[in-house]
């Protein structure tokens, strides 16, 4: 077939989105993107076909994928017919002709992507088709004005040459569809009906409790979920059920007795996803008097087409008492008289760490106090340390989860309201005053020691006894994520050059901020840093657009709060929705009580900051090394944790001050 010509426009985002905004009313997409490739292929076998969902910026993606470069004719193609997919995407194979197999995919009414190679002559294309390709920091997009032949390097030049002239016209993504939240229903019934009941309960009677997930939009596949239920002096009840692909749960049904006394009787629901409570909400069940009501108290997803992976421990914390998942059924421990605190913080040399002798002084302080606090929460877990516990006992789920999984363990601390406790700095091996033996971890990771990468679990398999060993904290054996709303995975979808704002407040030391930002430009690279001393009304204008991947506070705490960033919002400082697709990490030198949820609820992916004051000389180093990682793409929680190692390795302890308010899974792109 003839080359033939094409029209040429660009857009913004990346080339999936567009091929997401363009199937299925073009019915071939020729695209060159690795990146989409590997995201449509993950998981896929060799030598079959399948399927698979891929979340665009647009709406979600489905896919029926087959690589054809593991065939050696078209005569030994496994069939696509029973493959569910909006569209075929398929890797062009350059040893045979894939066109008689792409015209009749598209015959039977199925779009069809292609992957290919830019310089690649692909025939068959029509003016139905589309041809992307990608020229920083644009996607090509290039239609056909008739039938025959074409290759996507001849688009991209076309639209260099386009752009070089200032002739080029650019094509915006459709904004994706408003999802309305899944909801979560609650119906109190007598026991036996088929239908619910409304008014008051009676004292000391017999009922049952409906529980149904709602329908929203469409899932990737089943998902098995676990509703709990518990309610005021009430043993913790669990059920699994499935939510369908498509449409809304079967009712999963509780029995429960009520009081004999006439109160409002309060409990809380759960949706667990593994032990991740994504969903939770008050119960209110009225005694004597009243209507039955719900209200939300936290979701980790709105429609739970975006499930966090697999995590080994959760922690759900109500006030004084937090709710721990690291097997089938949860259970209620209280966390009220829980003391937790730093070493001194004074002592740091020049390079912000401390020598041998103090740092084991600093880490035998934590682990002191570190494994008080897990006895206290765990007495009743089923044996503190013992590997034949079980699931029930969190310190065996996360070293189990470690061995298997060859990667650190994953723990959600989900807050509805806050507790005392400080998560990272829990210790889960035996220690107590009085002699104390070394782990050899605790020399090879610290100053002066060897180093090296670090492993998944603690190399030194002997920990009996009263042993000090940094795997024991769980801020340093395992990732952890303090999730405080919808999770996000993304920072954004538009592959960018990473870009970090930094904001910083003039009654900090000049001379300690100068420092702050030469350590800080040595890990980013200077270009991608912005920078401005900034009050706290310039601060929210400095904020307002989505200009940058992170955003990087360096104030005294106290500088800034809700109602500042609230009054940003109502005032129309920020355009509404803020923070819409680019949704930068927030990154604090200061602690920020209160700052979390209100920069969450306003468009940030996540938030870290210490939860005590840090030394400000030494917070530059942190905040470039953080950024450094999850600017290369390495996963928050993973970039946190190894921070505090390196940190450890100079011994400086004060990695474990920090937290990720956010998904553990969270990437820049």
């Amino acid at each position: 077939m003839a080359p033939v010509e094409f029209t040429v426009t660009g857009g913004e985002g990346s080339p999936l989105d567009f091929v997401a905004a363009l199937t299925p009313a073009s019915s071939l997409v020729v695209i060159t993107d690795p990146g989409g490739w590997a995201q449509v292929s993950a998981g896929l076998a060799v030598g079959s076909a399948g399927s698979a969902v891929v979340a665009t910026a647009v709406r979600p993606l489905r896919c029926a994928v087959l690589d054809l470069r593991h065939f050696p004719s078209a005569s030994g193609l496994p069939s696509l017919a029973d493959v569910p997919g909006d569209v075929v995407v398929l890797h062009d194979s350059r040893s045979w002709d894939s066109g008689p197999l792409v015209a009749s995919l598209r015959a039977l009414g199925r779009p069809v992507v292609l992957f290919t190679a830019v310089h690649n002559w692909v025939s068959g294309v029509d003016t139905s088709s589309v041809v992307v390709g990608w020229s920083a920091p644009h996607v090509v997009l290039a239609v056909p004005r008739a039938a025959g032949a074409v290759r996507v390097e001849d688009a991209l030049w076309q639209f260099r040459e386009l752009e070089r002239r200032g002739q080029m016209t650019y094509t915006s993504l459709p904004a994706p569809p408003v999802v309305a939240d899944r909801p979560v229903s609650v119906v109190v019934a007598l026991p036996g009906a088929t239908q619910g009941i409304a008014g008051a309960l009676r004292p000391g009677a017999d009922y049952e409790v409906w529980v149904r997930v709602g329908d929203g939009p469409v899932l990737a596949d089943d998902l098995k979920l676990r509703a709990v239920l518990s309610m005021s002096g009430r043993q913790v009840v669990s059920e699994v059920f499935m939510l369908p692909a498509e449409g809304p749960s079967a009712w999963v049904n509780f029995e429960v007795k009520t009081p004999y006394a006439s109160v409002p009787w309060s409990g809380e629901l759960v949706i667990y996803f593994g032990v991740v409570p994504v969903h939770v909400q008050q119960v209110v069940l009225p005694v004597g008097s009243g209507e039955p009501r719900t209200s939300a108290r936290l979701r980790l997803s709105r429609t739970f087409a975006d499930l966090p992976a697999s995590r080994a421990v959760s922690v759900l914390e109500v006030g004084e008492r937090a709710l721990v998942a690291s097997g089938d059924v949860p259970s209620w421990v209280s966390t009220a008289g829980v003391a937790m605190g730093l070493p001194a913080l004074s002592g740091l040399d020049p390079w912000y760490g401390k020598d041998f002798p103090a740092y084991c002084t600093d880490l035998a302080f934590l682990a002191r106090q570190g494994a008080e606090v897990y006895a206290q929460l765990f007495a009743e877990s089923g044996g503190r340390h013992s590997a034949q516990a079980g699931d029930s006992n969190p310190a065996a789920a996360l070293r189990h989860a470690a061995r298997v999984t060859g990667r650190p363990a994953g723990v959600t601390i989900a807050s509805v309201s806050p507790g005392v406790v400080r998560w990272p700095l829990v210790y889960d091996l035996p220690f107590t005053d009085g002699p104390h033996r070394l782990c050899a971890s605790v020399g090879q990771f610290g100053p002066f020691g060897a180093g090296g990468p670090i492993p998944a679990h603690c190399p030194v398999h002997d920990h009996s006894g009263n042993v000090l060993c940094p795997f024991g904290f769980w801020g340093l054996s395992s990732v952890l994520e303090h999730p405080v709303g919808p999770l996000v995975h993304r920072i954004s979808p538009r592959p960018w050059p990473f870009e970090v704002s930094m904001a910083v407040d003039a009654g900090m030391d000049r001379g300690l901020t100068e420092r702050h930002v030469t350590e800080l430009m040595s890990q980013i690279p200077p270009h991608s840093v912005t920078s401005a001393y900034v009050t706290p009304p310039e601060l929210g204008r400095v904020l307002a657009g989505e200009t940058m991947d992170a955003v990087h506070l360096h104030f005294r705490e106290g500088f800034l709060d809700a109602e500042e960033i609230a009054r940003w919002d109502s005032a129309g400082v920020w355009p509404q929705p803020h923070w819409p697709v680019r949704k930068p990490l927030v990154v604090g030198t200061s602690p920020m009580v209160g700052l979390v949820r209100s920069f969450v609820e306003h468009g940030a992916s996540a938030v870290v900051c210490p939860d005590e004051a840090v030394p400000q000389d030494m917070a530059g180093w942190v905040t470039g090394m953080l950024l450094a990682r999850v600017g290369s793409g390495m996963g928050a929680g993973e970039a946190l944790r190894q921070v505090r190692w390196e940190m450890l390795s100079r011994g400086n302890v004060l990695g474990l001050a920090y937290a990720l308010h956010g998904s553990a899974d969270l990437r820049a792109r």
